[in-house]
């Protein structure tokens, strides 16, 4: 009868109070750990009610979204930098282009093989059921990878600011050109000195 109440007030709970009615249940009743049946009622009550805290949307589906926003955020980011680079006034304008062009398809490959790594942690895991709700996340199954979701992220985030920063580096390299305008172009740096009048 207690275990009831505790469900029951399990149900206007999120997050830890809610981890706490159960703990309490259990250890006040003893039938939690031998009782198959009420061992199911609590899971499946404490994963409804961490699935729809606040957001009301799987832990899952949050910590994906909040993973692919900050990968596509840091991607714009390098990219913009890159970017910027073709306004570096350098003599060999062939090499710039081919140096910010390598980079931005290797920022692109990073950050796409960065989102196929967050769509194995989220919806890759066992537990499955079905493979009919392509893309959506098995929301009985307890989201345990977030700590390995935010490691990832932050290793590829900072590997596509290696990509953008070696570049950088390497346009930095590059012989320079002093600004001027275009119809500078060609002309010797000083006029040449005109040869003396003859002498009547």
């Amino acid at each position: 009868m207690l275990l009831g109440k505790a469900l029951a007030i399990l149900s206007t709970l999120k997050g830890a109070a809610a981890a706490t009615v159960v703990v309490a249940a259990a250890v006040g009743t003893g039938v939690v750990a031998t009782n198959e049946d009420v061992q199911t009622a609590v899971t499946t009550t404490i994963q409804n009610v961490t699935h729809s805290a606040d957001s009301n949307q799987p832990a899952v589906v949050t910590a994906r979204n909040k993973a692919d926003a900050d990968l596509r955020d840091a991607f714009q980011l390098d990219q913009q930098k890159l970017a910027k680079l073709h306004d570096a006034h350098v003599t060999d304008r062939a090499m710039l282009n081919d140096t910010v062009g390598k980079a931005d398809a290797a920022l692109r490959a990073e950050l796409t093989k960065a989102l196929d790594k967050v769509a194995t942690f989220t919806l890759g895991r066992e537990g499955r059921e079905s493979p009919r709700p392509t893309g959506s996340p098995d929301i009985k199954v307890a989201f345990t990878a977030q700590s390995d979701l935010d490691k990832w992220v932050t290793d590829e985030i900072a590997a596509m600011d290696k990509i953008e920063k070696d570049a950088e580096d390497a346009v930095a390299l590059l012989p320079t050109a002093a600004p001027g305008k275009p119809d500078d172009a060609g002309k010797p740096a000083t006029a040449p000195t005109p040869p003396p009048h003859p002498t009547p």
